[in-house]
C-alpha cells in the first residue's frame, strides 16, 4: 500500500460474523469498530459498501486464517476471495495478513476486561481485526 494518510479498515472474515477495524496510517493507531452479523452475503456486502461509504478508507487490510504450521486451509480460501473481492469493488489495495491465533489473543483480552462469554462472541471478531490491522501497521514501519 502506498504511504499516504488516511483510513484502512481491516476485515476479520467470517461466513457469519466479520469483525472490523479502523486504523489510520499517519499516527499508526487503531481500534475495534464492529462486528457484522451477516445472514448472507449480499447483507455482508451492504454492511461493508455502508462503512467503506463513512470511512473513505485509503486500503483495506484482510486477515488470513493459516493453521497452526502455517498451512492454507478452507478458510484462507474464503478470504482470499473475500479481499479479492473487496479490491475489486473498490479499486483500493488490499492487503493480506497472517492471522494466527488473534481470535485466541482477543478472546483472552477480552476476557481479562471482564467481558462476559455472550459478550465476548460478538465483540471477538472486532477485537481480532485490530490485531490484524496492529500488525499490517507495524509491518509498515520498516
Amino acid at each position: 500500500m502506498p504511504e499516504v494518510e488516511g483510513h484502512i479498515l481491516a476485515f476479520d472474515y467470517g461466513q457469519k460474523r466479520t469483525g472490523v477495524a479502523i486504523g489510520e496510517l499517519g499516527s499508526r493507531m487503531c481500534h475495534p469498530l464492529t462486528t457484522i452479523e451477516a445472514s448472507s452475503s449480499a447483507s455482508r456486502w451492504q454492511a461493508v459498501e455502508k462503512l467503506l461509504r463513512e470511512w473513505a478508507p485509503v486500503g483495506l487490510v484482510v486477515g488470513l486464517p493459516l493453521d497452526a504450521a502455517g498451512a492454507e486451509q478452507k478458510a484462507t480460501r474464503q478470504c482470499r476471495n473475500f479481499a479479492h473481492e473487496l479490491e475489486s469493488r473498490t479499486g483500493l489495495p488490499t492487503a493480506l495478513v497472517d492471522e494466527r491465533f488473534t481470535s485466541l489473543e482477543a478472546d483472552q483480552s477480552l476476557r481479562e476486561r471482564g467481558y462476559t462469554h455472550q459478550q465476548r462472541a460478538v465483540a471477538e471478531h472486532a477485537e481480532a481485526a485490530a490485531l490484524i490491522l496492529q500488525s499490517y501497521l507495524e509491518s509498515q514501519r520498516t
